[in-house]
Parts: structure tokens; sequence; C-alpha cells
């Protein structure tokens, strides 16, 4: 028996020497250490595969292997999304007799839904060059369609005689595309209506004018903006088909400014600002022409702006934002023009400003975009609000500069998923659903991108 225990404790320990790699042959494990190189492929799309790559620095194959297979599944370096969600995807070599196994890489990304078969996503923005460039900051709109994993960046045309562009509104009827914004050159400014990519300067009585969100309805075109004359005076104009009609400020008020725009059959809604040059600049709804005062947010003292619209169910549902004179902007809402609700602070924001922009209906549910600022860090981070509850909306995962700083800005439905879009970092970018953004592809030259409007076409 004694022999026997000898016997079995020589065996235990020669087995020990052979897989710690100090001697004997076989599938033995070296001490070198190695390392993986994993990158983060940002969100992706459901039905769209994708090809990873991971390295280690000892050039041995890495494995590829799913965590959440409910979500997504590899095959070798290809992953095949199977729903929305959060993607991770663990990477690992295990060793060879040079080299010791290398610490696991997880890489966890957002999984967008599947953009709708025969639907077209257009969003609207601009970029700008890098300093010191020679270029102008240019009008952008980018498309997602269906099975395309990556969006399309085109640069609109520039009216003639101008030499930058922004893009502020868009919108879609039928296979027409519409574009709203500001063009300029070193002594002019002018409002500008692109229709399928050709640019049309909008009249103007003044030396300058803009134009920014958009419908079309009913076989009308409707664009709001304003125009401003050489004392810095500016007048609320509405567009329609072309022509211009101006937008009375309410009485008392000598000045105004139009900012959002709704049609619901036969009516016409415009959101914006009045003012006289002695008061304060407050909120403003035009239906059909005739303006009226919204509420102030009771004990503001100072200005407030009238933003976002959207009409649904016989309701009128409008977003904005105070400017106090003393203590931080905060978001509100209007709903039929009565008094005026603070929306909550977003989650990321402690004691700095936040503010609306966007709103949009979507069955009983209301939304509105907007962003808060982070009284730790002072960067800005885009949020939204459902039916008045703040939700922070995550960073894309491969966000290139400054990575905490993102706002939303404009609002849009696919169906029932819920599209924002504004920029995060350096990009332009969009949200599905509040999951981690998407960034759109940076235009030929530029350095930095915007995008503030979005408009969905089922054909």
């Amino acid at each position: 028996m004694r022999h026997l225990k000898r016997f079995s404790l020589v065996s235990v320990a020669s087995l020990a020497f052979a897989v710690n790699g100090c001697g004997g042959s076989g599938n033995t494990v070296g001490h070198t250490t190695q390392s993986i190189t994993f990158a983060n492929p940002g969100t992706q799309t459901v039905g769209v595969p994708l090809t990873l790559s991971a390295e280690a620095s000892s050039g041995a194959p890495v494995t590829l292997t799913s965590a959440t297979p409910g979500v997504c599944t590899v095959s070798g370096t290809t992953v095949t999304f199977v729903t929305a969600g959060t993607c991770t995807i663990d990477a690992s070599q295990s060793g060879n007799s040079t080299y010791a196994a290398a610490s696991q890489v997880a890489q966890s990304f957002t999984v967008n839904p599947a953009i709708g078969p025969n639907t077209t996503i257009y969003i609207a923005g601009y970029a700008i060059p890098p300093a010191p460039s020679p270029a102008e900051d240019v009008a952008e709109v980018w498309k997602l369609t269906s099975g395309n994993p990556t969006a399309t960046a085109t640069t609109l045309s520039m009216p003639s005689g101008m030499t930058s562009s922004y893009a502020y509104g868009i919108a879609v009827s039928g296979s027409d595309v519409y574009v709203a914004g500001t063009a300029s050159n070193s002594t002019s400014q002018v409002a500008v209506l692109w229709v399928n990519g050709a640019a049309t300067i909008l009249p103007s009585s003044m030396t300058i004018s803009g134009a920014g969100p958009i419908a079309v309805s009913g076989g009308n075109v409707y664009v709001t903006g304003f125009e401003e004359n050489t004392a810095g005076n500016t007048t609320a104009v509405l567009w329609v088909n072309g022509v211009a009609t101006t937008l009375a400020p309410p009485n008392g008020m000598a000045y105004a400014s139009a900012f959002g725009i709704a049609v619901s059959g036969s009516d016409v809604y415009v959101t914006g600002i009045a003012s006289n040059t002695d008061s304060d600049e407050l909120a403003v709804l035009w239906v059909n022409g005739a303006a009226t005062l919204l509420p102030a947010p009771s004990g503001l003292v100072g200005d407030y702006y009238a933003q976002g619209i959207a009409v649904s169910g016989g309701n009128v549902y409008m977003s904005g934002i105070t400017s106090p004179d003393v203590g931080n902007d905060t978001a509100i809402t209007w709903v039929n023009g009565g008094a005026a609700t603070t929306l909550p602070i977003p989650p990321n924001d402690t004691t700095q400003s936040y503010g609306a922009g966007a709103t949009a209906v979507l069955g009983n549910d209301v939304y509105v975009t907007g962003s808060g600022v982070s009284g730790a860090t002072g960067n800005t981070t885009a949020a939204y609000w459902l039916n008045g509850t703040a939700t922070s909306l995550p960073l894309p995962t491969n966000t290139i500069g400054s990575p905490a700083t993102s706002f939303a800005v404009g609002l849009g439905f696919s169906g029932s998923d819920v599209y924002m879009v504004g920029s995060a970092g350096q990009y332009a970018a969009y949200w599905v659903n509040g999951g981690a953004g998407t960034l759109l592809p940076m235009p030929s030259g530029m350095a930095y991108a915007q995008a503030g409007s979005i408009a969905v076409a089922t054909q």
C-alpha cells in the first residue's frame, strides 16, 4: 500500500509539471505573454452581417464567440445579427508551447432593428471643414436604406453666388425630397429650399433671411424662417410653395422669428418667438397666421422659446427652452397652449442647463428630444423625454472626438421604431429606440458634422 501511494504522488507531480509547460511533451502552454487587439465595431443593424477582425500579438489565430446568442451569432469571423439588443463578442487565444493564454477581450455594442423593406430614412444637417481649411461649410443629406449597414452622405448643391450652406429641415412626399436651410457668402445670407438636390433661393424683402423646419401636406410645401433688416430686427416668415408670407407678431410685439411647423388638415401651426427692443423674447404659436403668446413658466424672469411642435388627436404639443436672467436653462412643454410644464432634469444633468428641441407623437406616446449639461464636467449629453420621463441617450461605442459631448435635435418614426438625430463628438449621429448612437459617415474633407432633422419615406 505504501508503494502504491508513493506511485500516485509521483504521477500527480509529473502531470502538474507538464501542464505548466516546464517539461514533458505534447500540448504544453508557454510562459511568454500575449495580448489581443479587438476594436469595438460600433452600432450594427439586424440582418446585415459583419466581418470582425481581432489579432493576437503572438500572431496566433483568435477565436470569436458570442456571449449573447439570442442577439448575435458567430461563425469564424462573421457575425449575424438575429434581433435588436446588445451584442457581446468574446475574443480569446488559448496559447501554445511558447505563449501563455491571452486575457479574453469582450466588446459589447448595440444592434439596431432592421430598416423596413421599401423604407428610406433621410437625415439633414451640415458639415464643417477643419481649421484653417479654405473649404466652406456645406449642407448634407444622409440616407439609410433597408439592408444597408452604412448611411451614404450627399452634399447638397451650393446656391448660385453662395459659398457656405446649412440644412435644418427635411420632408419627403412621394419620391420628392425637400430640404430647407440657409446659404451665405461674405456679404449676405439667404433662405434656401432644395428639391431633390436642386437649390432655390427663397424670396425675401430684407438683407438677411433663413429657413428651418419644413412640412409637405396636400401638395403644398411649407417652410418656416425669418427675415432680418440691417438694424438686426427680425420678421417671422412662412413660405408656401415658394411664396413668402409675413407672420405678424402678437399684439404689443414688434419682431418675431419662426422655428417649427406642423400641418393638420387645412390648419397650419407654427412656433417661434416674438419680442420688442426693450423686452424679453417670448414663445409664440401661430395658427393659420394668427399669433398667440404662450404662457411663461411660473416665476420665470427672462426669455423663453417655442421650438418643436406636433399635432395629434386634436391636441397641439409644443416644446422649447427657457433662458432666465438668473439661473439655468430648462426644457418646457405646452399642450393646446395651456400652462407651461417644466420637464424633469435628464439623468446626466446635475445643476447645469438643459433644453428641448423637437416634439413628435407616436400612438399615445409623446416624445421630446433635447440635451442636458453635466454640472461636474460641463459636457452636454443627448437626452429625450417620453411622456415626461427623462432618459439620457448613450454615446456611440466608437465615438470620435469630444467623447462626452452629444446633442439630440430631430425626431422621427419608422413604423414602431423611434429615431433621434443630432451629433456625438465630431460626428453627426442617430439613435434608435434609445439605444447607443450610430455615427453617420463624415463627408470627404470635413472635420465636424451635425444632423438636425429626419424624414422617413415608405414606398
